[in-house]
């Protein structure tokens, strides 16, 4: 008599990420099926389904309270409607974009910026105050200026207890920015996301694939400098967007 619960646990294993043991540690290899795996996971999950969903716009209660801020994939595509020629309009202004852009992308990847009180508050006026050509400037080219953006964003915040600096948050915003903005162009993949699931893991596949080069992990220059240099020599070409969610999904639950 068919086993069909065995039958489907076998199948199972053909959906399995690819896996290296180095030095008694488990890696997930970088290859094209395992980030399929993971992007695949990620759309399917309850917890991220919405924040992909272009569609998923602020929902208000009958006392026009705000019941869901919307998705960071909505919220920076209105951004997409002002900062670039487009057929379609944005339904709100530029500031209240930035205002909510920013809420959405620190409420859908915690990244507390209200720790400190005034996080959120501080950090959309100051992406509020660049002048738009040079906000589209710094997310077509990183390197402008020596990360400006990043640099801006992630500046410690003026609180007076518990000042902040939110580099986690910044990667995120101009990751995000780019992914939606600029999408099916080469500049959709511009920012690597810094996370501190990321930064904890990054040593053991700079050690795997033997860079021996001293990058400092706290600076997100140097990050991304290291991320690319293993996407550089894992011998297929992976996306910097899949590095960072195939190595973020994988390790989240193990270290």
């Amino acid at each position: 008599m068919r086993n069909i619960i065995q039958e489907e646990l076998e199948l199972a294993k053909s959906k399995m990420f690819e896996e290296v043991i180095y030095k008694d540690k488990t890696l997930v290899k970088l290859t094209r099926d395992n980030v399929a795996i993971v992007e695949a996971m990620i759309r399917n999950d309850s917890a991220y389904i919405h924040s992909s969903d272009k569609n998923a716009k602020p929902v208000y209660s009958r006392n026009n309270t705000i019941k869901y801020g919307g998705s960071t994939a909505y919220w920076m595509t209105q951004l997409k409607y002002i900062l670039t020629p487009c057929d379609l309009s944005a339904d709100y202004s530029y500031e209240d974009i930035i205002k909510s852009a920013v809420e959405s992308v620190d409420r859908e990847n915690s990244t507390h910026l209200n720790a400190d009180g005034i996080g959120r508050f501080e950090i959309t006026k100051r992406i509020q105050e660049f002048d738009r050509s040079e906000l589209i400037e710094c997310l077509k080219n990183p390197d402008y200026k020596d990360m400006l953006l990043v640099q801006e964003i992630s500046k410690i915040t003026s609180a007076q207890n518990r000042a902040r600096h939110n580099i986690s948050f910044a990667s995120k915003f101009c990751h995000y920015a780019c992914f939606y903005i600029f999408e099916g162009t080469e500049y959709q993949d511009n920012y690597s996301i810094y996370d501190s699931i990321l930064k904890a893991v990054l040593p053991m596949y700079l050690d795997y694939y033997q860079i021996d080069q001293n990058y400092s992990l706290d600076d997100y220059k140097q990050y991304r400098k290291a991320v690319d240099k293993i996407r550089e020599l894992c011998g297929i070409e992976i996306s910097r967007n899949g590095f960072d969610h195939l190595l973020w999904y994988y390790h989240k639950g193990r270290i």
